[in-house]
């Protein structure tokens, strides 16, 4: 008589079972440091007054590890449609690493200059910040990276019973890494405002920071880094309802990719996406 073995499950945050395999054990751990780095930085976030560029010091940092918690648990659930062994290879166990070793560097240098009082981003005040401004790009090249390698392995081996999950995971993946490395370098060269110093763009979006004032160019970018969630979410849900996968990721994803352009041709004109 033989027994079948189950593959062993974790708990996530969004109350979903995945597989207890290498990648995403790995990808939930970042996850999951990132939100107790969250936590621990509160009191700094609360208690410290300084300012940088019109806003609470600590708000960047903040607001990196709440995106990073996301960004990675989205990774680790995408990953399930891929077979076990895909997920224990080389290929995905490569760019897991690679990916976790970029959040470390960012994540300290993110912190240090906080710590400093001084920018992360967009300072190129010497030699040292134009080398790590350099290599922050990098960074964020294989923070979204991975998400490539797993758009490949679910195009290659994944049921694509589901067509709108599997559709919607390769769009929103090579879409949010390749429409965020065009808007996030453009505006790496040119500074987050049009019209307004990198010191403050007037009133701004509470939490996010976005200039109510003059061109901003940091929504454009969120809305198709964004792309890695929304779009896989939106498939699965045309797969849950019975509607055409395929039709509706596709539309899903040009109207995003429509309203990330629209952003960012309006911030390139002066106008803020919400004004005053």
């Amino acid at each position: 008589m033989t027994t079948t073995v189950q593959p062993q499950r974790v708990w996530t945050p969004l109350a979903m079972q995945v597989e207890n395999d290498r990648l995403t054990r790995l990808l939930l751990t970042y996850a999951l440091f990132m939100a107790a780095a969250f936590l621990v930085f509160i009191p700094a976030w609360v208690m410290d007054a300084r300012l940088l560029d019109s806003a609470a010091i600590w708000t960047k940092p903040q607001k990196f590890n709440l995106s990073f918690v996301v960004h990675f648990i989205t990774l680790a659930m995408l990953a399930q449609q891929v077979p076990r062994e895909t997920r224990r290879g080389p290929v995905l166990m490569t760019f897991g690493y690679l990916a976790g070793i970029a959040l470390v560097f960012e994540f300290v240098y993110l912190n240090t200059q906080a710590a400093r009082g001084v920018r992360s981003h967009f300072n190129l005040d010497g030699p040292f910040e134009q080398a790590m401004y350099a290599l922050m790009g990098l960074g964020a090249v294989l923070l979204l990276t991975i998400a490539v390698a797993i758009a490949v392995q679910v195009w290659r081996k994944a049921d694509r019973s589901r067509q709108g999950l599997w559709l919607g995971t390769i769009i929103g993946c090579i879409g949010a890494f390749v429409t965020t490395v065009i808007f996030g370098f453009y505006m790496s060269s040119v500074g987050r405002y049009v019209g307004a110093p990198l010191t403050g763009g007037g009133e701004v979006i509470p939490f996010f920071g976005w200039s109510r004032e003059y061109g901003d160019l940091r929504p454009a970018h969120f809305v198709s880094m964004h792309m890695l969630q929304t779009i896989p979410l939106i498939g699965w849900l045309a797969d849950r309802q019975g509607w055409n996968g395929k039709v509706v990721v596709v539309v899903a994803a040009l109207a995003q990719v429509a309203l990330a352009t629209f952003l960012f041709m309006q911030a390139r004109s002066g106008q803020p996406m919400w004004p005053v």
